[in-house]
C-alpha cells in the first residue's frame, strides 16, 4: 500500500477530527510552508469561512504533516468535497522542524467557492485552535488565527 504526506493547515490539524473522518496516520510532524498565507476565505455549505492557503511571498502557514495511506487519502477527498470542485489536491514542499523538507499533497479551495467577505463560525475556529495547540504551532501563529476569527 502507497503512502503520501498530507499537509494540514486547518480543521484537520485536529487529530480528533481526522479519526472521525477515519484517516489514520502513521506519523506526524509539525510543519511550515513558505510562500503562502492562511485565509477563511472558502465559501462553506453553512456560509461562513472555511480555511484555505493563498500564495504570497512573505507568508508562512504552519501546520502539521500526516503520512498517510493513499486510499485513506482518496476518502479524505470525499470529505473535503474533490468531487463538487469545493478544494483541489496542491502538492506542496513543507519544511519540519528537523529542517527536512517534506513533498506534501494539500487542500486548496476551487476558485467557485472562493469569497474574501467570509469570516469562520467560533466552532470551526475553535476546532483549529485546538490542534493547532495540540500540534505546538507558534504562539504568534496560534493569536494570528485567532485575531483571523473576529475578521483581521
Amino acid at each position: 500500500m502507497s503512502e503520501q504526506w498530507y499537509f494540514a493547515y486547518g480543521s484537520n490539524l485536529d487529530a480528533q477530527q481526522m479519526g472521525h473522518r477515519t484517516v489514520d496516520f502513521k506519523e506526524a510532524r509539525r510543519a511550515r510552508l513558505q510562500g503562502y498565507r492562511l485565509t477563511f476565505n472558502k465559501r462553506g455549505n453553512d456560509g461562513t469561512g472555511k480555511a484555505n492557503i493563498v500564495r504570497d511571498p512573505s507568508g508562512v502557514v504552519w501546520g502539521v504533516a500526516y503520512l498517510c495511506s493513499s486510499d485513506r487519502l482518496e476518502r479524505m477527498d470525499r470529505y473535503e468535497g474533490i468531487p463538487g470542485g469545493h478544494y483541489r489536491r496542491q502538492q506542496v514542499q513543507v519544511r519540519s522542524d528537523e529542517g527536512e523538507v517534506i513533498e506534501a499533497m494539500t487542500y486548496v479551495a476551487g476558485d467557485s467557492f472562493i469569497d474574501d467577505s467570509l469570516i469562520p463560525s467560533e466552532g470551526y475556529l475553535q476546532g483549529i485552535l485546538k490542534g493547532a495547540r495540540e500540534h505546538g504551532l507558534p504562539p504568534d501563529y496560534i493569536h494570528q488565527i485567532e485575531a483571523m476569527g473576529l475578521g483581521g
